[in-house]
């Protein structure tokens, strides 16, 4: 049996929550004041640079080749930082590159996209909103991994963005919600998957909203895959673990691609495919098809 970062990372995350739920729930538990990051009032630290030389800069200048924001969304349990392979490259290469950590609990430190999915769908739409506000622009590009990927698609679909969007590019998004290899549905099987959803709730609700039997996704996916007028495209590795099956993450109506039709040699799972110069040189493509290069496994040298 294959083993891998993703697959240690998913069986050791589930394992440790059922197992430090009780200590963590009474900590964890959102109390007055404490509540996710308020979607009206963005807290000012959603716009520092952070450790990423070049983000969030609002004096970078639109050009006509590269026309629009780009605004990058990470993953669940992850924030802005996560972007360190793809933001440099992109700020070089003259995009004006935005980032926020979303969904976040003031209590619960060093990670994101942990508050409820629908939630901080509305925390991005309104970062997005800022930004074009800001940059003077009518329309940006939007780049999300894992739940990054499917916030965006909400935010146009319900949330008044489909004429905000113009590219809305997915890393192993969860289009589908998840099954976590298998784990949600043993867990139904057993009967302690809806008897647990209290506890995950209590500190981490996002996790049960992106399964894929949840009201939320069965919101998200009602009337069709994609959104009109918005330009949709995936990609998605073999190795994926955590969105399960690995090609859930693909839309009807999109532009779809494995990483391993790229390059076969790339093993890169659900966390690191973020660390793949063959998907930054495939997002590439898909931000600006007219100038597109070669994704391949030689995508690397053209990084170094």
């Amino acid at each position: 049996m294959k083993l891998s970062f993703s697959a240690l990372f998913t069986a050791a995350a589930t394992a440790g929550l059922f197992t430090l739920s009780s200590m963590v729930k009474a900590a964890a538990i959102p109390a007055a004041g404490h509540s996710p990051v308020a979607v009206a009032t963005l807290p000012t630290h959603s716009f520092e640079k952070r450790s990423i030389a070049g983000i969030n800069n609002f004096n970078c200048k639109l050009t006509p080749k590269h026309p629009r924001p780009l605004l990058l969304v990470h993953a669940t349990l992850l924030t802005m930082d996560s972007w360190w392979t793809f933001a440099p490259h992109l700020i070089k290469e003259g995009y004006c590159v935005f980032a926020l950590t979303y969904g976040r609990y003031d209590n619960i430190p060093f990670v994101g996209g942990i508050a409820p999915v629908a939630d901080a769908a509305q925390e991005v739409a309104t970062f997005g909103e800022q930004v074009l506000q800001k940059m003077n622009a009518t329309e940006l590009d939007y780049v999300g991994h894992s739940q990054g990927g499917i916030l965006g698609r909400y935010w146009a679909k319900y949330l008044g963005g489909a004429n905000k969007i113009n590219r809305l590019v997915g890393i192993s998004p969860i289009n589908h919600g998840t099954t976590l290899s298998g784990i949600t549905t043993i867990a139904q099987a057993l009967k302690i998957f809806a008897p647990a959803e209290p506890i995950f709730d209590s500190f981490a609700p996002s996790f049960y909203d992106l399964v894929d039997t949840s009201p939320f996704i069965a919101k998200l996916n009602a009337g069709g895959d994609t959104i009109p007028g918005v330009i949709h495209s995936n990609i998605a590795t073999k190795y994926d673990e955590v969105v399960t099956p690995y090609k859930t993450a693909f839309q009807n109506g999109a532009t779809n691609t494995v990483l391993q039709d790229l390059c076969m040699l790339s093993i890169n799972e659900h966390l690191t495919i973020i660390n793949s110069f063959v998907v930054l040189r495939w997002v590439m493509n898909q931000l600006d098809p007219v100038n597109a290069k070669s994704a391949s496994c030689l995508s690397l040298l053209s990084f170094a």
